[in-house]
């Protein structure tokens, strides 16, 4: 699932009935990207054994069934998701890797980091050099020390600061009701709370408030748990406030939630086994003090009440337009400023004429109907009503930050590619794990073979990657040198599509070749040895041109009794006719055939040839092996053909080919690539 596939799911559980046009125009996308956002997240709540999402035939969506769910379920759901089944955006990722190296014990690897959150060593490189900008904007410093890792260096108040800041500012609807039904959000506490705390967290808090009679308002409820799950996970791995500010301490000391949180703290550290210092019950007395309550504390309309109060109004009206903040400190104290004033005005019976004030109503109708309904319990804790001018600059302010996420959604937007490949589903499975290094760019709408371009042209491809010459497709195309896709490959890629959007070559970054062979994923599993047996491997094959190599793999399968004579022509006659393309890697072909054309069983050949012999690729000529496929099922054969892109994708392996001596050392070496 990604970010929007969640936002789509948590409008559905708080939403009886919505139109898929609604999220179309919404997130801005077209109508079969949302489609396949749906059927991801109905394969994930099926397998979860959770109501899946309908459509009934006026394109109206659903939960089935969801009033016999507890909520609590699709919060279980939620929380089961990890870095590897949830597709982060380059925001969401920058955000979590901030918060893994803020909340660092020491020195933190490239390698543990591409671990932690499942992409490349230059992906992640990439993204440390744009956070150590953020990191110096907050007057903090990203520490990088050769062979041993990046660290934080900024004390600890600062650490925790920002680590609340940026959970506060990406808790969406969290703050509002208390249930986890984000992911990203989880993902982001998970990094804090390595003592899994929270649960245990709530419900001393709520022992406490009943001991007291001091009941918090849920927005501060939820906040003060947050900030006691990052106080326990700092002091577990003894980081620790060293000192408190004097000004207002004696304050603090008497004030009628020292009690209240010294007694909290002290059940934290009976639980937990940690030291509790002073510091630390004086800071949580400090982030009591600035909470609103319900009953057992008066409130009055103090500018620390005002904050809280005009934090839950961004939060909400936030949540409501899907603005997500990110690192983006900036914007998010930018309109926290931008209310106070007008809070202020209010207050004040200043009046503000907006000299925009029609074409606002015409052009944000739907924002202007959330902000006032947002703005209501703001309004009723002043006890004024904001003017109808005031109310449309806080919508302009909002619309505005709307549409800034436009632009750059569409400067970030993937393009649609149609993937072609004309040697079988395993190819295409091996090519699929090479290209996710180019996710946050292409998103592949479509596998086809290709003679089929209609299907390709509906799919909604903005482009064609290809292992064969197209030359009659509509579509912009790229045709790679190899399925193995070599950073020459990856390079032409990302070229073209920088060009559809737009954009410079000098924007263009080229990935890690060992970071595209890492993107891979799967392990060689021994189905490509399974169709092999010794009489059908002939080595030193003395073939005068590349017909009588292919006749030569085809015969082996023939004399084994797993294909006809009419196959072995197909073979040959499939390159007369589409060329080189069974050239799958550099000095290795895979001709092949359709099942229909004399397959008896399935199998494969080894032939290695006396030299290498030229078949017509640009890129992989001259051929030394021929590897005969006799193909009865796409599906079955889909691991076999994984394996041998594998093992003849690497150049080392094809020179212990070279060498090998007999037909059973063949076997032999074959096997010692599965995973032990």
């Amino acid at each position: 699932m990604n970010r929007r596939g969640n936002k789509i799911l948590n409008e559905l559980i708080w939403n009886e009935k919505l139109n898929i046009s609604e999220f179309k125009e919404k997130y801005n996308v077209q109508e079969r990207s949302i489609r396949l956002d749906i059927k991801g997240i109905n394969d994930d709540l099926q397998k979860a054994g959770l109501p899946v999402i309908s459509e009934n035939s006026e394109g109206e969506l659903e939960l089935e069934n969801k009033r016999q769910i507890n909520i609590k379920e699709f919060e279980k759901f939620i929380t089961n998701y990890d870095f590897y089944s949830y597709t982060m955006t380059k925001n969401e990722r920058h955000t979590v890797l901030a918060l893994i190296l803020l909340n660092g014990r020491e020195y933190i690897t490239v390698d543990k980091l591409k671990k932690e959150i499942g992409v490349s060593r230059n992906t992640i490189l990439s993204d440390l050099q744009e956070l150590k900008i953020w990191f110096e904007d907050r007057d903090m410093n990203l520490k990088a020390k050769a062979h041993v890792g990046y660290t934080i260096e900024a004390s600890e108040s600062q650490i925790r600061e920002n680590i609340l800041k940026l959970l506060e500012i990406n808790s969406e609807e969290y703050y509002q009701n208390g249930y986890m039904l984000n992911i990203y959000w989880n993902l982001l506490l998970k990094q804090v709370d390595y003592a899994q705390s929270f649960d245990y967290l709530k419900s001393i808090l709520l022992e406490e408030e009943e001991d007291t009679g001091v009941i918090l308002e849920d927005y501060s409820f939820y906040e003060a748990i947050v900030e006691l799950v990052i106080m326990v996970n700092r002091m577990s791995r003894e980081k620790y406030l060293t000192s408190f500010e004097e000004s207002g301490r004696e304050e603090i000391e008497i004030s009628s939630k020292y009690p209240f949180s010294k007694s909290v703290l002290n059940k934290i550290a009976v639980k937990y086994d940690i030291r509790i210092t002073e510091e630390e019950i004086l800071m949580f007395t400090k982030c009591l003090r600035r909470k609103r309550y319900l009953k057992g504390e008066r409130n009055s309309a103090n500018s620390l009440d005002i904050k809280v109060m005009i934090a839950e109004a961004i939060h909400s009206i936030s949540g409501k337009l899907g603005i997500d903040f990110y690192l983006d400190f900036g914007l998010y104290d930018l309109m926290v400023a931008h209310m106070k004033s007008a809070v202020y005005r209010v207050m004040n019976g200043e009046v503000l004429v907006n000299p925009f004030k029609e074409a606002i109503i015409n052009d944000y109708p739907e924002i202007l109907k959330i902000v006032h309904k947002e703005l209501e319990k703001l309004e009723g804790f002043i006890g004024k009503k904001f003017s109808e001018d005031e109310v449309l600059f806080l919508v302009l302010y909002f619309a505005s930050v709307i549409e800034k996420e436009k632009v750059e959604n569409n400067k970030n937007k993937k393009i649609p590619v149609a993937l072609v490949c004309a040697t079988g589903r395993g190819t295409v499975q091996f090519m699929l794990a090479k290209l996710k290094i180019l996710d946050d760019i292409i998103e592949i709408v479509s596998v086809s073979s290709h003679h089929n371009m209609k299907e390709i042209e509906q799919s909604g491809a903005k482009m064609i990657i290809s292992t064969i010459p197209l030359p009659d497709a509509v579509l912009p195309s790229v045709v790679i040198r190899s399925p193995m896709l070599d950073d020459k490959d990856i390079l032409n890629i990302q070229q073209k599509v920088f060009e559809l959007k737009g954009q410079n070559k000098e924007e263009m970054e080229l990935p890690n070749i060992k970071d595209i062979n890492e993107n891979t994923g799967k392990d060689i599993q021994g189905a490509f040895y399974q169709l092999l047996s010794t009489d059908r491997i002939v080595l030193d094959y003395p073939a005068k041109d590349w017909e009588e190599a292919i006749k030569c793999a085809g015969q082996l399968l023939r004399d084994s009794g797993t294909v006809t004579g009419q196959y072995i022509d197909e073979m040959v006659n499939n390159v007369k006719k589409h060329g080189a393309y069974i050239v799958v890697c550099k000095g290795m072909a895979l001709p092949h055939a359709d099942s229909s054309k004399g397959v008896i069983k399935e199998a494969a050949s080894f032939v290695r040839l006396k030299k290498g012999i030229e078949f017509g690729s640009e890129f992989n000529d001259p051929v030394r092996y021929v590897i005969g496929m006799s193909i009865k099922d796409a599906e079955s054969i889909n691991q076999a053909i994984y394996d041998m892109m594998m093992i003849f994708g690497d150049e080392n392996n094809i020179r212990k080919f070279d060498e090998l001596p007999n037909e059973q050392s063949v076997l032999d070496m074959i096997k010692s690539f599965e995973k032990k």
